[in-house]
């Protein structure tokens, strides 16, 4: 009688979370954080202060997008092949930081969309928006260029693989 490897277990809910993180989930969440900056900035702080109170503002965000993230990971009490997902992408980000300024493309694009809905085209929102897509377009593909064998898989996919 021989045993079969099996698949992690992965909730829907962590499953969700992963996927969040990953594709073209992720682009449209960064999208939307892109999107709710400037109002979030209006909302916060008011419209008293200097155009480029937006690059500080922006800088907290992704900021959290780091912080957030890892507090949760350890507060809540998520499986092993969850962990051992994140912690791939995690060894990625580090070794590679145009994994991270990839996430700049989609956060300027939603800076844009939010910009162009709004018709707010102060100097300062377009020079940080035009930045965030040039650093973010660069970044991502920095990121193809060296991460074709490297792109982490959910924990399902690589039981596929495997099998």
């Amino acid at each position: 009688m021989t045993k079969t490897a099996s698949a992690p277990k992965i909730g829907a809910i962590e499953r969700a979370l992963l996927k969040i993180s990953d594709g073209a989930f992720c682009a449209f969440y960064l999208v939307l954080i892109g999107f709710a900056t400037l109002p979030a900035m209006s909302l916060l702080l008011g419209d008293a202060g200097s155009g480029w109170t937006v690059v500080p503002f922006l800088l907290s965000i992704l900021l959290l997008l780091r912080i957030v993230p890892a507090v949760v990971r350890k507060l809540v009490p998520f499986s092993g092949a969850a962990r051992d997902a994140w912690a791939v992408r995690r060894r990625a980000a580090k070794r590679y930081d145009s994994y991270q300024w990839g996430k700049l493309l989609w956060i300027g694009g939603g800076l844009a969309i939010y910009i162009a809905a709004s018709g707010q085209f102060s100097p300062s929102r377009i020079v940080v928006c035009a930045t965030c897509l040039l650093a973010g377009a660069a970044g991502m593909a920095r990121w193809r260029a060296v991460s074709t064998d490297e792109k982490p898989a959910l924990p399902a996919q690589k039981a596929q693989s495997a099998a």
